[in-house]
């Protein structure tokens, strides 16, 4: 999908009203990123690829807003249940904001749920 797609097939939903509402749409998207992982990225995947079985490129979860980059480039950052955050204490932690970005990477799909 292109830059234009993704608009599109974004028209309809809802961004979070304030940080941490939970409460855009929640949305499925097939990405393929632009750059190899870093080992942190792999880390905070491990559990929903190695012990939920998704693969790699599949993100569920909460929309939280439509942007442009200083470069011009239209994307959007999502809470994503299928990733994890880790601390600095090494700690990990449910959830992940991820920001998918059509120009550098490849989104495959995406599907608004509600």
């Amino acid at each position: 999908m292109t830059e234009t797609e993704m608009l599109q097939a974004l028209k309809d939903a809802k961004t979070e009203s304030q940080p941490g509402a939970n409460d855009g749409s929640l949305i499925f998207a097939s990405y393929s990123a632009g750059k190899e992982p870093t080992p942190k990225a792999l880390r905070e995947s491990f559990r929903a690829i190695r012990m939920e079985g998704l693969a790699p490129r599949h993100c569920l979860g909460r929309l939280v807003r439509v942007w442009t980059t200083k470069k011009g480039q239209t994307v959007m950052t999502v809470f994503a249940d299928t990733r994890d955050t880790e601390h600095y204490n090494g700690q990990m932690t449910e959830g992940a904001y991820r920001t998918y970005n059509p120009s550098l990477g490849r989104l495959w799909g995406l599907e608004i749920i509600n």
